[in-house]
């Protein structure tokens, strides 16, 4: 008799162990590239693939409150909210104003003064450093300057769609100290929204392996009690099967679908425009389905 996971074992109760072994294995082997994936592909996403730092994950995590119960995986990722101009291609190059009073309606507020990092080692600066986005050039500058010294850049903020807004300019200085180490300080000069951090912002995602042996329902409780141990009101389910039912129900709830082998992964559905003529649900405005898979497009013929 096989116990299951967040749900207490019963009388005449089975779960396909190898399965859920499996899939909480390829879990702790993952390399980054597929975490990455788990975040970027999943249905509906998690982040857009620009917006993911680091990431990695811990397998079979205890419960705080029930230690005998066990989370299938936590998965922890850098959700990047803001980027330095030009460090990547969709970011476009430092803003050019025309005048002055252009320049102060984008600068117009400050934030205090806040530190990065405080004592860190050479190798950890120039990798923080790198990590945000500075190529060698800027590196070597911010490593090096004069005790009253700034240096300034232009940052963009992502939005919620992950669209970059309007520009802010950061202002950073350096400390290094006599044992080697050096101490970072910035502050923000921007229009009205202060940046939310410096770069990026850890977030912890639960991730739960689908058990077909539970219904929705149970399945469901697994997921929330993940999600409030977590204090998130995100979720990853990775499932190899789900009926059309069970895809809508989870992404109504919240809950993002990791694409695996065996799930179809359902196209965003629109009845009123579908091509599915034979569909109860064709032509019908109100209709509450989001994803489907049988959903044809009017404009692919698909």
């Amino acid at each position: 008799m096989a116990k299951s996971f967040l749900t207490p074992s019963r009388s005449g109760y089975r779960v396909p162990q190898e399965a859920v072994q499996a899939a909480q294995l390829a879990l702790a082997i993952a390399d980054e590239a597929f975490l990455r994936s788990l975040i970027t592909d999943s249905l509906p996403a998690i982040a857009h693939p620009h917006e993911v730092g680091s990431v990695s994950i811990q397998v079979g995590v205890p419960l705080r409150q029930h230690p005998q119960r066990y989370m299938d995986a936590v998965l922890t990722f850098e959700h990047i909210n803001c980027v330095l101009a030009g460090s990547y291609p969709e970011a476009p190059p430092p803003p050019e104003f025309d005048s002055h009073s252009q320049y102060q309606a984008v600068t117009s507020c400050h934030s205090d003064l806040t530190t990065l990092a405080q004592n860190v080692t050479p190798t950890e600066a120039v990798a923080l450093l790198a990590r945000s986005g500075f190529d060698p050039e800027q590196i070597h500058q911010i490593l090096h300057l004069p005790s009253q010294a700034w240096h300034k850049s232009w940052w963009y903020t992502l939005d919620p769609e992950g669209f970059l807004t309007v520009p802010f300019q950061r202002w950073m200085r350096s400390r290094c100290f006599a044992d080697g180490t050096f101490t970072f300080q910035f502050k923000d000069y921007y229009a009205q929204e202060r940046p939310p951090g410096f770069c990026s912002q850890p977030q912890q995602l639960p991730v739960v392996v689908h058990q077909p042996s539970l219904g929705f329902c149970d399945n469901l409780a697994r997921i929330n009690l993940t999600r409030r141990e977590l204090n998130t009101a995100q979720a990853l389910l990775v499932a190899d099967d789900l009926t059309e039912l069970e895809v809508e129900g989870y992404i109504r709830q919240n809950v993002s679908l990791a694409k695996q082998r065996g799930l179809q992964t359902p196209l965003a559905a629109n009845c009123r425009m579908c091509r599915q003529d034979k569909c109860p649900l064709h032509g019908i405005d109100s209709s509450p389905v989001m994803a489907c898979r049988s959903y044809r497009s009017p404009e692919l013929g698909v």
